[in-house]
């Protein structure tokens, strides 16, 4: 059955539940408080408000009523005077209030006074003051919920109509509401790289519009996963088979240098750095792929703090030009890949060395701060165009600042960091400094949960 159907019989089912509950309830209410038959305990209650006329006329009547407002289980005695008023000031139903004043004639004037109406409930006479009280059993509903008391069937009817309501209402949102977030949570999983995310049973199992889309949405979903995949397993591939050509280029060229002369040595030069730098290049793209296909990195205790000051000693030694400053809390001990996080950390700090002005400080401050390690990689370089400051972290993205200032990068780096932040539940973010120059922060929780890829 379609999701239009399904709404509009659910509707269908609710309305008619109310009418029919309202109807039902409003002829009960209507008919049963003129029931003056006996009942258990009807005599005791006459004998009971007998005694208290006797004993103190009206004010102990009142009394006595006030002390059992519920003389017998479900029922309520409702007490007139002669001039037809109730003695609590209670309401009374209106087709009984209608009899009574009818049956006892007491607002009737055109009659003659040896007219006698027939009695249509007991009454009690004050032996005082001869003063007449009418005695009218009313039985209250039976509700299993309790809150359908006398008088009136507005009451009823309104309550009924609430409760069938707001009971199909609530069933109906449920079943509308609930695959549906099923299905945000699926397509935000998703989106956040979580590719082997699936809706799943019991939602593609419903014949409606919904379960239509969390099917459509499985095969989107596994199709995207293979592409992917496959991706991923080329630039494996690729990348593994140009290691063997590569070695064997840099050993023909150890070879051709023995052996060339002085004027060639500039050039067999240059070809050994290219082929580093492709070299270095490829083993990049193999390590971005085994990280983009793994989906759970080792849960070891690592020293963060020593990890980024080795990786500050590494970039002084490979740029002595350069002053790097390092700043540290103390100890900072999480857990985690200590490989991957040496190098998400080295290729941010090689990237400001890369793009930076090297004739100013580069600035790395740890810091702890509510139960996150934040890393903080400062340089003074041209910095990023604000539009591009997410897409730095992409594979092979370089702004045209970057790629006119130095070749030296291979747009891979700052991918690898942004995977493996992500592998370790952690965020990583660029930001243009006021001063001049970028700010790459990255930030790790000390006691992460249980990563999914």
């Amino acid at each position: 059955m379609g999701l239009f159907w399904k709404i509009f019989v659910s509707f269908m089912i609710a309305m008619t539940v109310t009418s029919v509950g309202a109807i039902y309830v409003s002829f009960q209410l209507a008919n049963r408080p003129l029931t003056q038959g006996d009942f258990e305990g009807r005599d005791q209650i006459i004998r009971e408000m007998s005694a208290a006329v006797a004993r103190g006329g009206e004010r102990e009547l009142k009394t006595w009523l006030r002390d059992n407002p519920r003389p017998a289980p479900g029922t309520v005695v409702l007490v007139t005077n002669e001039r037809g008023d109730e003695l609590l000031g209670r309401a009374m139903p209106r087709a009984l209030a209608l009899l009574l004043r009818d049956g006892t004639g007491r607002r009737r004037t055109d009659r003659p006074p040896n007219f006698r109406p027939i009695q249509l409930t007991p009454s009690l006479i004050d032996p005082r003051t001869n003063e007449e009280y009418q005695l009218s059993f009313v039985r209250l509903p039976l509700t299993p919920f309790g809150i359908l008391v006398w008088p009136g069937t507005q009451v009823a009817g309104l309550t009924i109509a609430i409760v069938a309501a707001a009971a199909m209402s609530l069933l109906l949102a449920r079943y509308l509401s609930a695959p549906i977030l099923r299905l945000q949570k699926a397509s935000r999983a998703l989106a956040a790289g979580a590719l082997e995310t699936r809706v799943g049973k019991p939602v593609t199992r419903r014949g409606d519009e919904v379960g239509t889309l969390a099917r459509d949405f499985d095969a989107m979903a596994e199709r995207l996963q293979a592409l992917v995949m496959a991706k991923e397993t080329l630039l494996r591939d690729v990348s593994h088979e140009l290691r063997s050509p590569l070695a064997r280029i840099r050993m023909a060229l150890a070879l051709a240098e023995r052996h060339a002369g002085a004027e060639s040595q500039p050039d067999l030069a240059r070809i050994e750095r290219e082929a580093e730098r492709l070299d270095a290049l490829v083993g990049q793209v193999m390590t971005l792929t085994r990280l983009r296909t793994t989906s759970e990195p080792r849960r070891d205790f690592v020293r963060l703090d020593t990890l980024v000051g080795g990786v500050v000693d590494d970039a002084r030694f490979e740029y002595p030009d350069a002053q790097v400053n390092y700043v540290a809390p103390g100890e900072v001990l999480l857990r985690g890949d200590a490989d991957g996080l040496k190098s998400a950390v080295e290729n941010v700090v090689r990237n400001a060395h890369i793009y930076g002005d090297r004739s100013k400080p580069i600035e790395v401050v740890l810091g702890v701060d509510a139960g996150k390690a934040t890393i903080r990689v400062l340089d003074r370089g041209p910095g990023v165009p604000e539009a591009e400051l997410t897409r730095i972290f992409e594979p092979f993205y370089r702004t045209d600042k970057s790629r006119d200032h130095r070749v030296d990068g291979q747009g891979i780096g700052l991918a690898i960091t942004a995977r493996v932040t992500e592998l370790h539940r952690g965020t990583v973010r660029a930001a243009n400094r006021a001063e001049g120059g970028l700010e790459i922060v990255i930030e790790l929780p000390l006691d992460p949960e249980p990563s999914v890829g």
